[in-house]
């Protein structure tokens, strides 16, 4: 496990899981049953993905103190966000659950611009897990490493198209977004609010899949808080179905 990469609002690990953890991972990620999944930012333009039923655990998850017994890969990745207070808070003081749910993008998909604010969420985490994937079947991630709200002007009228929202935003980014190459057994940890978007694997994937464990960081019911005040004209909510 090496990081290899840190922005503002992301940080790229690389061979996150060791051998016998990834196996045990991709043999999850086959078991698993799936559904398929239309894409709440653009459903028209963006295509259809697969995703598996989501479970969650609470903020016990990953500490070293505490015998669970769960998948390595779900403790590992609670590890993680206990180590990275910066992007996701403290565990019960700011979030009190870690959510997952495994995901697939055929050939032709992807996911529009958007951002995962709102239901509590503190941050996400996005685990590739497919055998390999040359750069040239695309799917890559691609992120701007600025506060969104820093983008949004005073006299911005309120969206009635989310997604050309969202890219009204990038286009007055005054730096190009940074792009995540979906690497095999990479993991890519993502600050709340930040504005993305999974590019359109190629038809050269032919019958590969994009596969990805996902997983959200939050706080829910009564202790619910919003980290970034009330201005909400960044995208309060696309749904939890907008992932990776």
């Amino acid at each position: 496990m090496r990081e290899t990469q840190r922005g503002d609002r992301f940080v790229v690990i690389d061979d996150f899981l060791d051998p016998a953890e990834l196996t045990a991972a991709r043999r999850m990620l086959h078991r698993a049953s799936f559904e398929s999944i239309e894409s709440v930012v653009s459903p028209a333009d963006d295509g259809r993905a697969f995703r598996s039923r989501g479970t969650y655990f609470g903020p016990e998850l990953g500490r070293p103190d505490v015998r669970g017994g769960r998948p390595a890969v779900y403790e590992k990745l609670g590890g993680v966000v206990h180590s990275e207070p910066g992007l996701y808070g403290r565990a019960e003081r700011d979030w009190d659950r870690v959510s997952f749910a495994f995901w697939k993008y055929p050939a032709g998909s992807r996911l529009g611009w958007h951002n995962d604010a709102g239901q509590g969420r503190w941050g996400e985490f996005v685990l590739f897990l497919h055998e390999r994937w040359p750069a040239s079947w695309g799917g890559e991630l691609l992120l701007l490493d600025v506060d969104a709200e820093s983008l949004v002007r005073p006299d911005d009228a309120a969206p009635d198209n989310l997604l050309r929202r969202m890219e009204v935003l990038v286009e007055r980014c005054p730096s190009n977004p940074v792009a995540i190459v979906p690497k095999p057994n990479r993991l890519v940890l993502v600050r709340t609010g930040t504005i993305h978007t999974i590019s359109r694997v190629d038809p050269v994937a032919g019958d590969n899949l994009r596969c990805t464990l996902t997983g959200f960081v939050s706080a829910h019911g009564e202790r619910e808080t919003n980290r970034h005040g009330g201005r909400r004209m960044v995208t309060e909510v696309l749904a939890g179905s907008a992932t990776r």
